[in-house]
């Protein structure tokens, strides 16, 4: 997981119809809350909003078409789906923990709160998982406070994800909390993700070998080889990179 840099300005359909149903899905809130909190009613988010193409294309180019959880590249056959760090429907503190309702249905539409992961992220490991350091600060509706919430999912929107996680090869290891939770919760460690990551720093160590073999040498021809093999190095902890985080804590990169 690095660090994603969105534009400051949100797409336009986010300002516009995003805002107008957003004070709409207040609105019927404030008329019956006690409905939407039992899970008797729900807020019907409109995905042809926030996953609307100029969304999803904004949030692709500044994640460089990876996904912003496990860094994998996204195959042409899957372009992945819009997340909502916090859930927006409804939120659970854990698995096996009771589900909450409503959810944060205010940030359906908020671009601090979007991004775009891989199916197995998104689907098959956090869901509506949202865990905080203390459930009892979670903000229920809009009119509570999100700031005084410490989540324990670290948000590569808005922090540097490397602050609480690193690599030993290609495993991912905590730093801190947030980092632990975030690893076990999103299924940084599930096999085939560590497979792949593995077949991906294999390559990564035979080109460290090939530079540390031909750094000396004064053949013309291999110092050619050493350019175009540090070139290709250099590109792996580059922000594009497939799983890039890793290889720059493989290769010692600040």
């Amino acid at each position: 997981m690095i660090r994603i840099h969105k534009p400051a300005k949100a797409p336009k359909i986010l300002t516009t119809k995003g805002v107008a149903q957003t004070q709409t899905d207040c609105m019927k809130y404030d008329q019956n809350p006690t409905d939407y909190h039992t899970g008797m009613a729900t807020l019907t988010v409109d995905n042809k909003i926030y996953g609307a193409k100029s969304v999803k294309n904004a949030l692709m180019r500044a994640q460089h078409k990876k996904c912003c959880y496990c860094e994998a590249k996204f195959p042409p056959t899957s372009y992945g789906a819009v997340e909502h760090y916090r859930p927006k429907g409804a939120a659970k503190q854990g698995r096996g923990q009771p589900i909450e309702y409503p959810g944060y249905y205010w940030l359906a539409y908020d671009w601090d709160n979007l991004l775009v992961s891989c199916e197995v992220c998104n689907t098959s490991c956090k869901g509506i998982l949202f865990p905080l350091m203390d459930n009892n600060t979670r903000a229920r509706n809009h009119h509570d406070n999100l700031a005084i919430e410490r989540p324990l999912l670290a948000h590569p929107g808005l922090e540097d994800p490397r602050d609480h996680i690193r690599f030993r090869g290609e495993a991912p290891e905590p730093r801190t909390e947030v980092g632990r939770i975030t690893i076990q919760e999103l299924g940084l460690r599930r096999a085939e993700l560590e497979e792949a990551r593995r077949q991906r720093l294999a390559v990564i160590k035979r080109l460290r070998d090939v530079v540390e073999l031909l750094q000396d040498s004064t053949d013309l021809n291999a110092q050619t080889l050493l350019h175009q093999v540090q070139e290709d190095l250099d590109a792996a902890v580059c922000p594009e990179a497939e799983y890039s985080a890793m290889a720059r804590d493989f290769l010692n990169v600040v």
